[in-house]
């Protein structure tokens, strides 16, 4: 009865792998599969081989389904050799031959090729973004410089291209204002400290100044403290250099008197420890 009930599920007709034949040469796929499934027929149907490794075959390549599926798992499951090695072993070795080419042509050379493609692509696409991303931080900083340079525009009431620390502290004591440079992510309560920030001594802030500085001192309070100890710093420096020039009588580089400010404060801690000691 078993032997009735295989050979009625195998016989020849649309499921067939010799039934399925002319529709089954559209890529190499369906070729191999046809080759496949016309070679092993023979043996599926050899009465004197064994029924149980006759019914394993026909399981798997029997028909145009089966074999297909199988190839399937050959080629995107990785388990050739649990689908190759039985039909080496209970059918023929030559079929060696069919599934090294396959192997070879179709899953470590085809699948590589595109899966390469796919990972170009994707490469690609991550560039593109990226690329994106710069442009758009780009325009976002020019949309904002644009609207630094209208509020400068509408601060210097003079139109000589100055302003003033009583024209800034003026302007930014008004409500709406400060509620505008908010909404540029820039903390304008403190209008003194603010100008004095981005002042580069002579009392007065050009427009390349005041963006530069609202670059600067843009972000939260942490930001903004961190541009005022900068500013004191550099006011620092400047008095330092100041008093260098003269005691010594000789102009110092800024760079020096920095350098100068660092070894008093070496020298003090030496002296200090010094004294601890003894």
């Amino acid at each position: 009865m078993l032997e009735a009930a295989f050979y009625d599920s195998w016989s020849p007709g649309p499921t067939s792998c010799r039934g399925q034949a002319s529709p089954m040469d559209a890529s190499i796929m369906k070729k191999k599969l046809l080759v496949l499934g016309n070679l092993l027929q023979d043996f599926i149907s050899d009465t004197t081989a064994n029924l149980e490794d006759r019914i394993w075959i026909w399981q798997r390549y029997g028909t145009a389904y089966h074999a297909m599926y199988t190839l399937f798992e050959v080629t995107f499951a990785g388990n050739w050799p649990t689908n190759a090695r039985p039909v080496l072993q209970r059918v023929s070795q030559t079929f060696v031959i069919f599934f090294v080419l396959y192997i070879s042509i179709i899953v470590f050379a085809l699948i590589r090729v595109i899966t390469a493609i796919f990972l170009k692509d994707t490469l690609d696409a991550a560039q593109a973004d990226a690329e994106n991303l710069v442009v758009d931080r780009l325009r976002k900083k020019a949309e904002y410089v644009n609207k630094l340079q209208a509020a400068f525009n509408a601060i210097d009431n003079s139109g000589n291209g100055m302003i003033s620390e009583e024209q800034l502290t003026t302007i930014f004591s008004n409500p709406k204002v400060e509620a505008y440079f908010q909404t540029l992510d820039v903390d304008v309560t403190e209008g003194h400290a603010l100008f004095h920030m981005i002042d580069n001594g002579d009392g007065q802030v050009t427009l390349d100044e005041f963006i530069d500085g609202i670059l600067r001192c843009r972000g939260p309070a942490r930001a903004l403290d961190q541009v005022a100890m900068r500013a004191d710093l550099k006011s620092l420096d400047s008095k330092l250099s100041q008093l260098v020039e003269k005691v010594t009588g000789t102009k110092v580089p800024r760079k020096s008197t920095v350098n100068i400010a660092h070894n008093f404060r070496s020298m003090e801690v030496a002296s200090t420890a010094h004294q601890h000691v003894f």
